[in-house]
């Protein structure tokens, strides 16, 4: 059985208090931390979609556009599922010319009371979200979970988002789904942040041309009006569990001019925990970490299995056996090894102090993986006023795929829209 709870916080020059609805379990919370694998120049822009039949595995049509500089790019990158009805895919630049690759979904129905709630002022423009799997996962799996072709049972965060009004991305990581390995072959939390500044500036300039002038430091002479506006065409972000850390690391390093909000959904974060630095050398005196002119050994190429797909799923009756074994299946398929984390001692510098953007805390009352004072820590301890912690009843760490994932929508949502009235 769960209470319910209203938790407020009144910001330090007395504005009107935030209010945030929290379940709070009376049953005893876990303890047990996540067991995790102890292992800028502008970006160049060449987004394309990419659809292919999944019955001609063979056949690929690729539709390109350009919003840099007029110059067309073949899309690189594997198609490793096929459309799966329909999914639209993209293909950015980082800033050191590695390709990432960029999911979304459109709207299934034209029904205008979505998009009415999406915009409360013909003068605002969609709201636009960036998601983040985390350390073992695509976004394919993660976000996009189907169990039918029309996601009837909307399972999928994206297509739901989308449903909503809301122009949703997701990302795939260095090392991840249709995301390749760099010539180094490891993923880094900094490599990540970088990344994800360059998915963020590309969503921000396909939906707002004036994006540049309002992370520059210009909304300082903004009127107010404009100045709101600005804001709500900024993307969001919102980093699932050790992906948490790295939207994290994001906000602290450049969210306040390049975010409307951020979402830390199942975080990992715990202050507590210090990921140690690897050795300089090894046996030899060779150089391994540590500078530009490390010679790392080669990135591990560890296979993937069912087991490691289900793992997450930790609580009887919380989701079918259809969309587990349906996760597993796409899961397997597009991350057939692990990716290669290293240099997990950058995650160290996460401090909720430094983020200044505003930022719900959302968890399931049951995710084994989270340190639940570890979680009260970094809510108190945000940088801005305007923040709001819920916690899902009845739901693990894969809250958004499980039978109450309509209510992580719904908190979700709620926060992005929580100024527009809904």
């Amino acid at each position: 059985m769960a209470a319910l709870a209203m938790i407020s916080h009144i910001g330090s020059k007395g504005a009107a208090a935030r209010f945030s609805t929290t379940f709070i379990p009376s049953s005893s919370r876990p303890s047990r931390l996540h067991d995790i694998d102890m292992q800028r120049a502008p970006c160049r822009i060449f987004p394309s979609i990419s659809t292919a039949s999944a019955a001609a595995a063979t056949t690929t049509t690729r539709r390109h556009f350009s919003l840099d500089n007029n110059t067309n790019m073949e899309d690189i990158l594997p198609n490793k599922t096929g459309d799966r009805n329909g999914l639209i895919r993209y293909q950015i630049l980082a800033d050191d010319g590695h390709p990432l690759r960029l999911y979304s979904r459109s709207p299934t129905t034209t029904d205008q009371s979505s998009s009415a709630m999406n915009n409360s002022s013909s003068s605002q423009k969609k709201r636009s979200i960036l998601l983040l799997h985390g350390r073992t996962w695509s976004s394919q799996p993660v976000f996009d979970l189907r169990t039918s072709n029309n996601d009837d049972k909307q399972q999928s965060t994206l297509q739901s988002l989308a449903e909503l009004g809301f122009d949703a991305y997701a990302l795939d990581l260095r090392g991840f789904g249709e995301t390749p390995r760099d010539e180094g072959g490891y993923t880094t939390p900094n490599r990540c942040v970088e990344d994800v500044k360059c998915a963020i500036d590309w969503i921000a300039r396909r939906h707002d041309e004036n994006y540049d002038n309002y992370g520059d430091g210009s909304n300082e002479t903004l009127t107010a009006a404009e100045s709101s506006i600005a804001m709500s065409t900024k993307p969001a972000l919102l980093g699932w569990s050790q992906g948490a850390l790295v939207a994290q690391m994001y906000a602290q390093k450049h969210g306040p001019s390049t975010l409307s909000d951020l979402v830390l959904f199942g975080t990992i974060y715990d202050p507590r925990v210090i990921y140690p630095r690897k050795p300089l050398f090894d046996e030899s005196g060779r150089l391994i970490s540590g500078g530009k002119d490390a010679v790392k050994p080669p990135a591990p190429e560890v296979v993937n299995t069912v087991a490691a797909s289900l793992e997450d799923f930790t609580l009887p009756g919380t989701i079918c056996d259809e969309a587990a074994l349906e996760f597993s299946s796409v899961a397997l398929a597009v991350d057939t090894v692990k990716a290669a984390w290293d240099e997990l001692h950058e995650f160290n510098v996460c401090n909720p102090a430094l983020v200044h953007v505003p930022t719900l805390v959302i968890v399931g009352a049951q995710d084994p993986y989270v340190q639940w004072d570890a979680q009260r820590e970094l809510f108190e301890r945000l940088g801005h006023d305007d923040k709001s912690m819920c916690v899902l009843p009845a739901c693990d760490h894969a809250a958004h795929i499980l039978k109450a994932r309509k209510m992580f929508i719904r908190s979700v949502v709620g926060f992005l829209l929580r100024k527009d009235g809904f």
